[in-house]
């Protein structure tokens, strides 16, 4: 019987180390970029300078504190991607090149956090260099106790291994946290159009999922 007890705790664990580790993958040359970026705006004493600085203080605030809770509102990881779109805006002197959509009801729903950021980091990384406003289209619905993130970038240069390049840490850390955080409760679908890659994730059974592990926390 102890032994039995020991073997779950050490699993228990080992998960949840790999699951820090993942979710420590947040590619920092992003952070360098906008530093950059942000530089050459109070350069310039540009007037979007002050809105940048404060995008970035939320968005890091997000991943160093926030995210180590086990589930986050749902609607806070959608506050943490527009920072993180507006950050990548800084890059393009467009109208904004990213639509985004959510349907339904997110105040009530809880999440395991940064689970999208890889799949908006492979849209930017992976669309031309140049993009039309709205060229990048994210959906978020919540239905019948499922939620379906989607997201559609048109194809740039590197088409043929865009989705799962060699030492690429995007899709795979992606696929070991549902794995872990939503066994048989997920579904990943990744197409190949031609012209445009769209990714759909599903979560379901969201609200019991989110609640069940939160009790773990609470009483393991």
């Amino acid at each position: 019987m102890l032994n039995t007890i020991k073997k779950e705790q050490l699993e228990k664990q080992a998960v949840e180390s790999e699951l820090h580790y993942l979710k420590s993958q947040i590619n920092p040359h992003f952070l360098f970029n906008t530093l950059n970026n942000i530089h050459t705006l109070v350069y310039k004493q540009a007037s979007t300078a002050p809105e940048a600085v404060l995008r970035l203080s939320s968005l890091m605030r997000y991943m160093i504190y926030e995210s180590n809770a086990a589930t986050v509102p749902l609607s806070r990881e959608m506050h943490y991607l527009q920072d993180y779109v507006g950050l990548q805006q800084l890059r393009y002197k467009s109208s904004p090149v990213v639509d985004l959509e959510v349907e339904g009801d997110i105040a009530s729903c809880h999440i395991a956090p940064l689970l999208f950021i890889h799949l908006l980091e492979n849209a930017y990384k992976h669309s031309p260099a140049r993009l039309e406003p709205g060229a990048i289209k994210v959906r978020v619905e919540i239905k019948e106790n499922t939620l379906t993130f989607r997201i559609q970038n048109p194809a740039g240069n590197k088409a043929g291994n865009a989705l799962e390049e060699p030492g690429g840490i995007g899709l795979p850390n992606v696929r070991k946290r549902l794995a872990l955080l939503y066994p048989e409760k997920h579904s990943l679908e990744i197409d190949n159009l031609g012209e445009i890659f769209i990714v759909t994730l599903k979560i379901h059974d969201l609200h019991t999922q989110a609640h069940e592990r939160e009790a773990q926390l609470l009483y393991n």
